[in-house]
């Protein structure tokens, strides 16, 4: 008997890849969910545009499997993640920057109810398909949003305490670290050969 979770209306909404081998779950309802018509989200997911649900990574865990990381370029020259299954290689989801990404951008396609989760802007309308409608009540820009001014106060509280937890533990990753112990200076004194630098 099948553990999906077919239909849901709140969280945790549960999602996988093609082939069921790598499985993940979010614990709580996405900070914001997007619909992005930007043409290197059109090539990259081979559709229209890409349907992202924002989720901190305290709010995200894999349940199943262990996914391979993709390095995919950016327009703007960052570094930009893709989580694949690395049997039926199916993209899950991005981290933006650095694998300690403060955010999962879920690709809501892959959940097993993204009916659940509408977009509630879509951004880079500019390079949008012709024959794509955009209902009118939905908010829409041309580029990018100042997340500030969109997002609901209540996420943008979430994004800022994910945002200290991550700071956070890498601190307590950068003092856990041993120390380098520093290197004795080698001999140089007289008939030493090592008194004299090398010829490059």
């Amino acid at each position: 008997m099948s553990t999906k979770r077919q239909h849901s209306a709140g969280p945790p909404f549960e999602g996988g890849c093609a082939c069921g081998k790598v499985r993940y779950r979010m614990t709580a309802e996405p900070m914001f969910v997007h619909c992005c018509h930007c043409t290197r989200c059109q090539r990259e997911t081979g559709g229209p545009f890409a349907h992202h649900a924002m989720i901190e990574f305290s709010r995200f865990e894999v349940t199943l499997g262990e996914p391979a990381f993709v390095l995919v370029p950016t327009d703007s020259g960052g570094k930009h993640w893709v989580a694949r299954c690395p049997a039926c290689r199916t993209a899950m989801w991005n981290e933006h920057g650095t694998r300690q990404a403060v955010t999962r951008y879920v690709r809501v396609g892959t959940l097993d109810a993204p009916a659940a989760l509408p977009p509630r802007a879509h951004i880079f309308v500019r390079s949008k398909q012709p024959w794509v409608v955009v209902p009118d009540d939905a908010p829409s820009f041309r580029g990018y949003y100042d997340a500030a001014k969109t997002w609901p106060a209540e996420s943008l509280a979430r994004y800022a305490a994910a945002k200290a937890l991550r700071a956070e533990e890498a601190e307590a990753e950068r003092l856990a670290k041993p120390k380098t112990a520093a290197k004795k200076p080698t001999p140089t004194g007289r008939g030493s050969k090592s008194g004299r630098p090398r010829a490059k």
